[in-house]
């Protein structure tokens, strides 16, 4: 999944920000995204998590969420 968010962060610069997150340096905001596995993708518009995917992700799935945020 690393090397799909890094195609995403490199493509959609321009129209979204790409965030990694160390949850063991960062407990507190993995609580209130509740993060509890990783890898964890967590789509954040207006200040709240809006979308997510759990677990391992195919492109796919990431284009699927990310869509109606790029339109």
């Amino acid at each position: 999944m690393e090397s799909l968010i890094a195609w995403i962060k490199v493509t959609q610069r321009n129209h979204i920000d790409v965030v990694e997150v160390d949850i063991d340096r960062y407990q507190d905001l993995a609580r209130r995204l509740e993060v509890a596995d990783v890898p964890a993708l967590v789509l954040v518009a207006g200040g709240r998590a809006v979308d997510r995917i759990d677990g391992r992700a195919t492109g796919h799935q990431i284009d699927h969420m990310l869509d109606p945020y790029l339109s």
